[in-house]
């Protein structure tokens, strides 16, 4: 495939404003401190409070957004007339081939979160300055690169509310030489000792997938507590899936617009699973 064709169809994407990294980050950190507390060390206790406040540098919440362009390509909330989810194939061959990918998972998410939550609308919702107002009906796709991702965000409205719903269907490889740094990197989520106690549960589904289910709780900058729930699927050709619903509506640092997300960890995690089921094995 000719590289320059590569670029101009993927174009340069807006930063990511919902960094699912530094939640999973956020929580290791805050359990750390907890454990060094309870251990009845003060000098123990201050050493690890010292270095970890000054790693996470500055704020536990969701931070603003800087200033950006809109992308080369714009982000897409029109579905394709052929767009199809069965047996899907996730194929990072070609710029047909992302489109295709990209259409398939749409309305992957489509009919997942329909039958999780059939009353829930999809509507625009606003993520960086600049940006292109797309229709209300159908969740924003676009695809990253250094190595292909596919990523889908969304606005949500039920019963009188609204907030966000992201998912990323990523490369799990991010080991591999060259693949540090990358924008689409993100080495899956493994529960651990580290993170705070009842926030991480794995599983596996009765067709064998494996399952990780996250939450996090950290104050609001305007008052409040965000919150956000994540499940993530490991998917068959080497990627995993991460659909994450939080309780604010707009880019990140918005202010917090429900109490909770509009999905329930419930139907999040049987709106992930469902698409991943439609992924080729």
């Amino acid at each position: 495939m000719n590289q320059q064709v590569f670029d101009e169809f993927i174009g340069t994407p807006p930063p990511s404003t919902v960094d699912v990294d530094r939640i999973i980050e956020r929580q290791r950190r805050g359990s750390l401190l907890r454990r060094a507390a309870g251990a009845g060390s003060a000098l123990a206790v201050a050493g690890v409070a010292v270095s970890v406040g000054v790693a996470l540098g500055g704020g536990a919440g969701p931070r603003p957004a800087p200033p950006a362009a809109a992308p080369t390509v714009p982000v897409s909330a029109v579905p394709s007339a052929s767009a199809s989810a069965a047996g899907l194939r996730l194929d990072p061959s070609s710029p047909q081939a992302i489109q295709r990918t990209l259409d398939g998972l749409r309305v992957a998410l489509e009919e997942a979160v329909a039958g999780a939550a059939p009353d829930v609308r999809w509507i625009y919702m606003p993520d960086v300055p600049g940006e292109k107002r797309l229709p209300d009906g159908h969740p924003a796709m676009r695809a990253e690169r250094d190595p292909v991702g596919f990523v889908a965000r969304s606005g949500l409205a039920r019963r009188g509310g609204k907030a966000g719903l992201y998912m990323w269907v990523r490369p799990s490889g991010c080991g591999s030489p060259g693949a540090t740094g990358s924008t689409s990197c993100s080495p899956p989520i493994e529960c651990d000792d580290s993170m705070e106690p009842g926030s991480c549960h794995a599983s596996t589904t009765p067709d064998g997938l494996e399952v990780v289910e996250t939450t996090e709780t950290t104050p609001a900058r305007a008052g409040g507590k965000y919150r956000f729930y994540q499940v993530q699927v490991k998917l068959p050709q080497g990627y995993h899936l991460r659909l994450l619903a939080v309780n604010y509506f707009g880019g990140d640092g918005s202010a917090v617009s429900t109490a909770t997300p509009l999905l329930t960890r419930a139907e999040l995690r049987s709106a992930a699973t469902a698409v991943a089921s439609r992924v080729a094995r």
